[in-house]
């Protein structure tokens, strides 16, 4: 058996071993709105004897990414590297990750991740699975290898766009919740509403960038009777 290049051979325990915390991280501010995958996709690639398998899915946060790579670890436990990246929405930023598993230096992770920044996805994760097959490919050779099966994967796979803001909670007595439709209708926001021991709670579901003007229209109307308490966020 022909054993594998030390450039191209992967470290740790076992084939493609990483653990998703020793990924190199970035941060950088959230957008309002953002498109994301509608659902898992793959695609595969041969370069060279060796064989490249990229899996692209919609997740919610990091946890759920090692999951999933965990997973896919197990799967393809004869893999000769497993690389990875992910652009996952935290509470204040974007968290980019990305990891060459033993591939050289930047030719593996950072042209997963720029992949995924090309297409302007979230919370989008994306595996590439390589089996060597005998012949190095150079750090040319193997950042196209990865961005293009990564790229082949992306764009066959359906996308969604999502819209966040957060809820704005009013309590309001019967006689008071005109106003809040009538200002709820302004900005294109649907009302929902609840029964509190106290009388009635509506919700509001804004966007961002509507809370500071919604709230002060509120007062004004309402001659400082009804007061917005921003609640939970939400993403449709």
């Amino acid at each position: 058996m022909q054993s594998i290049p030390r450039a191209d051979r992967s470290t740790g325990r076992g084939a493609g071993y990483l653990n998703a915390s020793q990924g190199v991280t970035h941060r950088s501010m959230l957008t309002e709105d953002f498109l994301t995958l509608a659902e898992p996709g793959t695609a595969q690639t041969r370069v060279l004897g060796s064989r490249f398998s990229a899996y692209v899915c919609p997740i919610d946060d990091e946890p759920a990414f090692e999951t999933l790579l965990a997973e896919m670890r197990k799967t393809h436990y004869d893999a000769t590297h497993n690389c990875w990246a992910y652009i996952v929405r935290g509470n204040d930023n974007l968290i980019e990750r990305q990891s060459d598993d033993g591939e050289p230096k930047g030719t593996a992770g950072i042209p997963i991740l720029q992949e995924i920044k090309k297409h302007e996805l979230q919370n989008c994760g994306v595996i590439v699975t390589r089996w060597f097959g005998g012949t190095k490919l150079g750090t040319g050779g193997l950042v196209r290898a990865y961005g293009e099966c990564v790229a082949l994967a992306l764009d066959a796979t359906p996308k969604r766009r999502h819209r966040t803001g957060v809820t704005a909670e009013i309590e309001a007595d019967y006689d008071l919740q005109s106003i809040v439709y009538q200002l709820a209708g302004k900005f294109s926001a649907p009302v929902d509403f609840s029964a509190t021991g106290d009388g009635t709670r509506l919700c509001v579901k804004l966007r961002h960038n509507q809370v500071e003007e919604f709230s002060s229209a509120l007062l004004e109307l309402s001659a400082g009777k009804l007061a917005a308490t921003i609640g939970k966020p939400w993403t449709s």
